[in-house]
């Protein structure tokens, strides 16, 4: 979410125009995150994001836009593109595919609590089930093939140690390949960090509850308790993958409240917690890598994070944390 393409006042007027003669009355560059360009803008109809895709080509805008409009039929709250003044809503903004959606209420958490990620993870188990109805997921084009690909070319860069550790834990993913491919899954949201979710309170001291869900770009088919691998990694613990007990067992015990473990995935929890930490650290390192070639000013998220993260699943959970759900 940095600015990479910029647009000027004249071309953001005149993109703005198309839906219903709306006015323009200002705009920003939302600054944050790494993948595409975004920008808050204020009109005489109400506030929007634009966003502007860097990476994807609009085949793939329309399949992550075709999983949000069915997740919203569903009653989910996530962000769905407005429709210009001829019914379009697929836009092309400098060369990129663009879409408009409304600028959803509530704030990123913050201080995360067992509240937070009780709520998360039934939404998540909630959107795992409802998704089956949904045919055709778009493929993940950052899998298995990928993370292969993103080790070549990145574990040269490695210290020592850092290949070492690297270099066992993509051995023993690809040993287990049969395993991730035996795991039930469907539509994953792939991404769903802490910030790309909303949170808000009905009346100020009040619990907050889940208001939104963000960015669905990286949604596609994948293992579904991966999916929850990522949240838990990310919500869960420390910077050193330490777990907060009390917000780890609220996560599991919030998904699994509406679609509970098969005994499968409850066996293979460690395997897959460990592959979203390896899978976030490539990206994190091919990410940074790119941004350094680029000179990209975009927000640059500390690879070491998820390798230490990676050491720390690779010790055995507690039994307390993995028999009881």
């Amino acid at each position: 979410m940095a600015v990479y393409t910029p647009i000027d006042q004249e071309d953001m007027t005149s993109f703005i125009q198309q839906f219903n003669h709306n006015r323009l009355l200002s705009y920003s560059g939302i600054q944050g995150g790494v993948e595409n360009t975004n920008y808050r803008l204020s009109t005489s109809q109400g506030d929007y994001v634009l966003t502007l895709f860097e990476h994807h080509c609009a085949a793939e805008v329309e399949d992550f836009v075709r999983l949000a409009t069915f997740l919203q039929r569903q009653g989910i709250r996530v962000p769905a593109p407005l429709t210009d003044s001829d019914g379009n809503w697929l836009h092309t903004i400098k060369d990129r595919p663009a879409i408009l959606c409304p600028l959803l209420p509530g704030h990123h958490p913050q201080q995360i609590s067992a509240n937070h990620c009780w709520q998360i993870g039934h939404k998540l188990a909630s959107i795992h089930q409802l998704s089956g109805e949904l045919d055709n997921p778009r493929k993940n084009d950052k899998g298995f093939n990928w993370w292969q690909s993103a080790y070549t070319s990145l574990s040269a860069n490695l210290n020592s140690s850092s290949y070492s550790l690297m270099s066992k834990e993509m051995a023993w993913q690809l040993n287990h390949r049969d395993v991730w491919r035996s795991l039930p899954g469907g539509w994953i949201h792939g991404d769903l960090f802490r910030d790309n979710t909303l949170f808000s309170a009905a009346e100020p001291g009040k619990p907050e509850q889940l208001s939104a869900l963000l960015d669905w770009y990286n949604a596609c088919e994948g293992v579904w308790i991966y999916d929850l691998a990522i949240v838990a990694n990310d919500w869960c613990c420390d910077e050193y993958g330490e777990w907060d007990n009390a917000c780890y067992e609220a996560l599991l015990s919030g998904y699994q409240q509406v679609r509970p473990f098969t005994s499968l995935e409850r066996y293979h929890w460690p395997l897959v917690l460990r592959g979203a930490a390896l899978r976030f650290w490539l990206s994190r390192l091919d990410t940074l890598q790119h941004q350094q070639q680029s000179g990209s000013d975009g927000i640059r998220k500390d690879p070491d994070e998820y390798r230490r993260k990676l050491v720390a699943r690779q010790k055995a959970l507690s039994p307390e944390l993995t028999v009881n759900y």
